[in-house]
C-alpha cells in the first residue's frame, strides 16, 4: 500500500528552492499557489541572466514578449511570417501595427502620417534600385507599412488582428501563450517582469545588459543612432539616464560579472536603485566617445575590461587596480607622456595592473613610445625572459635595441612602472583575443633590473 506524499515544511522548502533549477522554480511559482510564498521570500540564484532589447534569457531559457500579426481572410505575407517568427513587434502599436498617434489634432496627425508615407516611398525606391539579397522581403515589409498608414488616414479597418504572444524557449522546446492584443505592450511586459522577477533578492553570477554585439565607437563617438530608435531608454544608443527605469522588476540584486554592450551610463542608472553594495568581480563594457563614467559601481569593480578600441587616455584618473583594454590607440608621444605624468601625481599603489591586447604590427610602435618617456630605461623583471627576446627577433623582425624585454619608468612614492609584452596564457585568453598582451604594472622601486640608460 502506497502512502500519500507529504508536503515539505516551510523551513525545509526554503532550503530546497535555493538549489532548484531556476526555470523549474519559476514554473512551480506560476502553477502552485502553496509554493509562491517560499519562492518570493527566498533568494533566486541565476547563473546567466541576459537582458536584451527584445527578450531576456535565464540559464539558457529565453523569455520573449511580442505583438504578432495574423491576417483574417488570407495567409500572412512572407515578411509578416518572418517577423512573427522573430518574436513580432517589440513596442506598443495601434490596430494598424503603427506607433500610436501622439496628439488629438487630426490635421497634425494627417500631416505626420503623410510625411511617413513619403519617407517609405523613398526608401522603397532606393532598395529597388540597389536590389541587394533579401531586398524583396524588405520591399514587401515597407509596402505593408505604407498600406497601414494609408488605411489609418482613411479610417479603413485593417485585414489583420494583433495578438500579444509570450514565448518560452529552451533549445528546440518552445512554449507559446497568446491572447488578443487589447492593452498596451508595456502593461504586458510589466506583468511578465513581475511574474519572473518578483523576488525580494536575486543573485546573478553573470549579467549581460544589451544585445549580443557591442556598440562601436565609430558611431557613438559622434552620437550616431544605430538602427531604429529604441523606445526602451535602457537600450538607447545615447545616454538617457533621466528616463531609464530600474532593471526589470528586480527589487535587490547581487552580481558577480556585469557585461554591458551598449551605453554604460544607462545600464548603471537602471542598476543603482537595486544593486547590492558588494563590489563586482568583473565589469565588461565599452567606452562612450572614448570616456568612461566616474561611478561607484565602475570604480570599485575588481577587474574592469574595456571591450572596444579606445584611446589610452581612458586610463586617466581611473581608480581600478586591474584594467584590460581589448585594443588601444596612442595618438602621439605627448599624449602618453601626459598620461604617465598624471599617474605620477596620483601615486598609484604597487600591484596596480593595466593590460591591452595588441597585434604584432603595433607592438614595436607602442614600445618605442614608452621608451620616449623621460627617465625610462631598458631592463628585465621576473616575469620576462629570454624567450621574449627570441619572439621579438623571429616574429616581429626587429632589433633587440628597438624592443627590450621590459621598459622601466620611475614613478612617485618609491615605485616604478614595468612595461613588457607576452603571449597570452590560457587564463589571459579568456579576455585577450589578440596575438600579444602588453602589460603595465606598478612595482616597488628596483623590482626590475635596469640594463642600460635610454
Amino acid at each position: 500500500m502506497t502512502t500519500r506524499p507529504k508536503p515539505l515544511f516551510y523551513e525545509t522548502a526554503k532550503c530546497v528552492v535555493l538549489y532548484m533549477d531556476v526555470n523549474v522554480r519559476l514554473q512551480l511559482y506560476c502553477r502552485c499557489p502553496l509554493f509562491r510564498t517560499v519562492h518570493r521570500n527566498q533568494t533566486l540564484r541565476i547563473r546567466d541572466l541576459n537582458v536584451r532589447p527584445d527578450n531576456f534569457e535565464i540559464d539558457g531559457t529565453i523569455y520573449r514578449l511580442g505583438v504578432i500579426t495574423q491576417y483574417t481572410d488570407t495567409p500572412n505575407p512572407r515578411s509578416v511570417v518572418l517577423d512573427n517568427a522573430k518574436g513580432g513587434i517589440q513596442e506598443h502599436v495601434d490596430i494598424y501595427g503603427l506607433p500610436p498617434r501622439q496628439t488629438q489634432d487630426q490635421a497634425e496627425n494627417m500631416e505626420t502620417d503623410n510625411t511617413q508615407m513619403i519617407r517609405l516611398r523613398d526608401s522603397i525606391a532606393r532598395i529597388e534600385q540597389d536590389l541587394e539579397p533579401g531586398s524583396s522581403n524588405n520591399i514587401e515589409r515597407l509596402n505593408l507599412i505604407l498600406e497601414a498608414y494609408n488605411m489609418r488616414i482613411n479610417n479603413t479597418p485593417p485585414p489583420y488582428r494583433h495578438y500579444l504572444q509570450f514565448t518560452i524557449s529552451t533549445g528546440k522546446l518552445v512554449k507559446i501563450e497568446r491572447v488578443v492584443y487589447d492593452k498596451q505592450f508595456g502593461i504586458g511586459k510589466e506583468y511578465i517582469d513581475k511574474m519572473v522577477f518578483g523576488n525580494k533578492k536575486l543573485q546573478v553570477e553573470y549579467l549581460q545588459i544589451g544585445g549580443d554585439k557591442y556598440l562601436s565607437n565609430w558611431g557613438n563617438r559622434i552620437g550616431i543612432q544605430h538602427g531604429p530608435p529604441r523606445h526602451e531608454p535602457l537600450f538607447d544608443n545615447t545616454p538617457q539616464t533621466d528616463s531609464v527605469k530600474p532593471l526589470l522588476s528586480i527589487r535587490s540584486l547581487e552580481v558577480g560579472v556585469l557585461k554591458v554592450t551598449g551605453i554604460l551610463t544607462n545600464a548603471l542608472h537602471s542598476l543603482r536603485p537595486i544593486l547590492s553594495q558588494t563590489q563586482l568581480k568583473e565589469l565588461i563594457a565599452v567606452s562612450y566617445k572614448h570616456t568612461f563614467p566616474e561611478d561607484p559601481i565602475v570604480n570599485t569593480a575588481q577587474f574592469l575590461r574595456i571591450a572596444n578600441n579606445t584611446l589610452i587616455s581612458v586610463l586617466s584618473n581611473r581608480p581600478n587596480h586591474r584594467i584590460h583594454i581589448d585594443t588601444v590607440s596612442i595618438l602621439n608621444d605627448n599624449n602618453l607622456i601626459n598620461l604617465v605624468n598624471e599617474w605620477k601625481k596620483r601615486e598609484i599603489r604597487v600591484g596596480t595592473y593595466y593590460s591591452m591586447g595588441e597585434a604584432d604590427h603595433s607592438i614595436v610602435d607602442i614600445f618605442r613610445r614608452f621608451r620616449k618617456i623621460p627617465g625610462a630605461k631598458f631592463g628585465e623583471n621576473e616575469e620576462t625572459s629570454f624567450f621574449f627576446q627570441f619572439l621579438v627577433l623571429i616574429i616581429l623582425n626587429c632589433r633587440l635595441t628597438e624592443l627590450s624585454e621590459c621598459i622601466i619608468i620611475p614613478m612617485g612614492n618609491d615605485t616604478e612602472l614595468n612595461v613588457y609584452c607576452s603571449v597570452p596564457d590560457e587564463e589571459e585568453k579568456e579576455y585577450c583575443s589578440l596575438e600579444y598582451i602588453v602589460k603595465i604594472k606598478w612595482q616597488p622601486r628596483g623590482y626590475a633590473r635596469a640594463n642600460e640608460d635610454m
